[in-house]
């Protein structure tokens, strides 16, 4: 059997109670009121004060901090860093107790609400809800806690329903909501109607204009930064995103697309990209236009054109335009485009323009190698052929235009539009007796697409009329011949160069033909 040997305890004068030395609570209040109207911040500055005075008028406890968050949403406690540098005090052990006047205040969240609580009681600290008379230590707290914050969410949920339903109203209405504050080349009248910045409308018009004369969004993002231009948050770095979003934004031109994102998750406020998922409104001339939509449309078109382009394997390849010939010159033996290079032949420097396809050696393609200044004075001479020569080309393009006139859609996009407004007031309708709109809604999508495709179809035509008269112009305006290469005439009637052994062929953008021996 184990021995057990007793130890005495100490002789002690005076009580244990006296002997120890009384600590008093370290208690830290936090505040929080959800919007930044004014009649919420004298609510926020109300608690500050409140906490304050109760917590100094407890003789057993001693102000730990008043953590408050102004304006900031209660369904995450992701934003609100108050709230968290309460939680880490906590955890480096500086407050021994929480108090908050609800739940509601503390946390909409019914997981983050219970996640918090449960990892300060692990830490000893209990959280006192004054509204609600719970402190967590109790042993039924955890239990109604867990019913009062599903209720809060509830109500968080309850709001965010409302919300929608309201913004929906809007948007079937018409009416678009557009932050002008980040919105380049807007402001909003005293109405919220968008009316144009003229000085950020130059930018914009400038941002177009260099797009269609060649430039990548790259470029274009450069040559704003050179020049000191500042972007629409007053930043001094632009982005070649940003330069891509203003030229598919269809709001330049007058138009406004409504609900292109919906929210997800009302608890953390995450949004996706509508594709679909639920209806959105296309508001025509809601606006005074920057951009008109004829060279909107261009802008979409060479978008598309410049995004389709692929090598000779169907691979996507990138957008360059450092100079006017780059993305038309052609291999006629592999198909493959040719690269501008600084070649240095024994010596001799000089540009030339080679076969991605025999500089990568990624084939066998014996293409010839061609010289920049050859390729040059090969253009003037196609153009001086079509000058020389014009009682033959005028016909062909006269030709031209009729085949192109030819292609006329069956249906306006006009008439298109007046189906849609039609289907609009449908749904309005519907909406307002709480009727089903969802097939009227479809109907509109579809003739929104079907209307999109008879724009760019139009804008297709009207462009190649545009260049086929442009070139009638061109040989018409002509007194003699050339001398001269000039760059913008590449960028302005040039389609594609293709390179055979022997000769050049020169494609415009007219759809007339010019060989030129090399």
């Amino acid at each position: 059997m184990a021995k057990v040997t007793e130890i005495p305890a100490k002789k002690q004068i005076g009580s244990l109670a006296q002997k120890k030395e009384v600590r008093k609570l370290r208690v830290a209040a936090y505040c929080r009121v959800s919007t930044n109207y004014e009649e919420q911040a004298s609510s926020y500055q109300t608690q500050i004060e409140h906490y304050t005075d109760v917590i100094e008028k407890n003789p057993d406890w001693i102000l730990a901090g008043i953590y408050a968050d102004d304006g900031i949403s209660a369904t995450s406690t992701k934003n609100r860093e108050q709230f968290n540098e309460m939680i880490r005090a906590c955890k480096d052990g500086k407050i021994d107790m929480i108090i908050t006047k609800s739940i509601s205040r503390f946390a909409r969240n019914t997981v983050d609400c219970l996640n918090y609580i449960r990892e300060l009681k692990a830490l000893n600290i209990p959280v006192f809800f004054e509204k609600e008379s719970i402190n967590t230590m109790d042993a039924k707290g955890e239990v109604l806690i867990t019913i009062m914050a599903s209720l809060a969410q509830q109500e968080s949920e309850s709001l965010s329903q409302n919300v929608k339903i309201g913004i929906k109203h809007r948007f079937q209405q018409g009416k678009v909501m557009v932050n002008a504050n980040c919105f380049l080349g807007y402001d909003k009248d005293e109405d919220g109607h968008l009316v144009i910045n003229p000085e950020q409308a130059e930018i914009v018009k400038r941002i177009f204009r260099e797009y269609l004369e060649g430039a990548s969004c790259q470029q274009i993002a450069r040559g704003l930064e050179r020049d000191g231009i500042l972007t629409a948050r007053g930043n001094t770095r632009w982005y070649d995103s940003a330069i891509r979003r203003i030229l598919e934004n269809e709001k330049y031109m007058g138009d406004a697309l409504l609900q292109k994102t919906y929210t997800v998750d009302f608890l953390n406020k995450k949004r996706s990209k509508n594709n679909g998922d639920i209806p959105q409104y296309y508001v025509e001339d809601d606006h005074e236009a920057i951009i008109p939509k004829e060279l909107f449309m261009k802008a979409q078109e060479e978008m598309a054109r410049r995004g389709s382009q692929l090598d000779c394997k169907g691979r996507k390849r990138g957008f360059s335009s450092n100079h006017c010939f780059t993305g038309l010159v052609y291999c006629a033996e592999c198909g493959e485009q040719f690269r501008r290079i600084h070649w240095n032949n024994r010596g001799c420097k000089s540009v030339v323009w080679r076969c991605i396809t025999r500089l990568d050696k990624t084939g066998d393609c014996g293409a010839r190698t061609v010289y920049e200044t050859e390729l040059k004075n090969a253009f003037v001479d196609a153009l001086n052929n079509l000058i020389s020569d014009s009682d033959s080309y005028i016909p062909v393009l006269q030709n031209n235009i009729a085949s192109v006139l030819m292609t006329m859609n069956p249906e306006s996009a006009e008439s298109i539009q007046t189906r849609i407004s039609a289907l609009q007031q449908e749904i309005i309708d519907k909406a307002s007796r709480q009727e089903d709109y969802s097939e009227a809604a479809q109907e509109v999508l579809r003739l929104r697409q079907q209307k999109e495709n008879a724009l760019q179809n139009d804008t297709s035509r009207n462009e190649r009329l545009d260049r086929i008269r442009e070139l009638q112009e061109f040989i018409a305006a002509q007194p003699s011949e050339i001398t001269e290469f000039d760059e913008s005439l590449v960028k302005q009637l040039l389609s594609k160069v293709t390179v055979f052994e022997g000769k050049l062929v020169f494609e415009f953008k007219s759809v007339v033909t010019v060989e030129i021996e090399n």
